[in-house]
């Protein structure tokens, strides 16, 4: 190694994992991506970020802004390089008319996902743009793990999904996921767990990654998660391994459900005059129906 060979510490912006790794660059020029054990998440790199220096050098790579010469419809494509100022200036100003003709509703702002992008450290500058801008219309592509993450955890509990507590687990559910090939830190916390003495449960069709080491490996059918999920909960109901208080306190679990329809029991089911907002629920101190 030459001795205008560089060592530089950093991450890598590739995913929102944000992998500890070092960058070597020779003579100026980025040559390799390598781990940095020393980083709390740089025990491994993935081929994506050991990729780098393929993307940095790719001759089809956009360094700077272009303008179209031609018409969207012309089949032969031509561009123009215009500085950024240019770029910028006219991006405002055709944001500006828009607003001013029909609204700042009339523009819908798309991102890329963070988590599979470099995206990662301007996602929240885009947004602030967007509500700056005004605009409540966003497209935002997402993994579909990602959108259970985003989206299904907050309406089920009313926060946003927290880090697993792995450091103080003693059992490690993988459900579907094998963070030792799509979220490499995430695979190290888990196999530290289980190493500490934590279990390992997977369920997933194939026997990969760490579902290769699991304590327990439930092989589903591919589409049969949901009735493993069924029986699994049914198990739990029926034996009472659940937090009673905390489903009667803070969950619409002992919500009485109509057979007919699918619909929660309202008071207004019971008898006329009662109230149609209010749930019946199943009290399961007294074993009766309760508003």
């Amino acid at each position: 190694m030459s001795n205008s060979t560089q060592r530089i510490p950093g991450y890598c912006a590739l995913c929102i994992a944000s992998c500890g790794c070092i960058s070597v660059v020779e003579n100026d020029r980025l040559i390799k991506v390598e781990p940095n054990p020393s980083h709390p998440t740089g025990k491994a790199l993935c081929s994506k970020g050991r990729s780098a220096p393929e993307l940095v050098y790719n001759e089809e790579r956009l360094l700077y802004p272009l303008r179209r010469t031609t018409r969207k419809d012309d089949p032969h494509t031509e561009w123009e390089r215009i500085s950024w100022d240019q770029a910028l200036s006219t991006t405002a100003q055709e944001l500006k008319r828009l607003a001013a003709q029909n609204g700042s509703e009339c523009v819908t702002f798309s991102l890329a996902t963070s988590a599979g992008t470099a995206m990662q450290d301007g996602y929240p500058w885009v947004e602030r743009l967007r509500n700056a801008f005004g605009s409540p219309n966003v497209v935002a592509s997402m993994e579909l793990c990602n959108f259970t993450k985003e989206f299904i955890y907050p309406h089920t509990f009313g926060v946003g999904m927290p880090m697993a507590d792995l450091e103080h687990t003693g059992c490690v559910v993988l459900w579907g996921h094998n963070p030792s090939s799509t979220w490499l830190p995430h695979g190290a916390r888990v196999a530290s767990a289980r190493a500490r003495g934590a279990k390992l449960i997977v369920v997933d069709p194939r026997r990969i990654g760490l579902a290769a080491k699991a304590d327990q490996w439930l092989r589903v059918r591919p589409g049969s998660d949901g009735a493993l999920a069924l029986g699994i909960a049914g198990i739990l109901i029926k034996e009472a391994l659940f937090d009673r208080d905390f489903i009667q306190n803070w969950s619409n679990g002992v919500f009485l459900v109509r057979n007919d329809n699918g619909r929660m029991l309202t008071g207004s089911d019971l008898s006329e005059g009662r109230n149609a907002t209010m749930r019946v629920a199943w009290d399961l101190i007294s074993s009766k129906p309760v508003l």
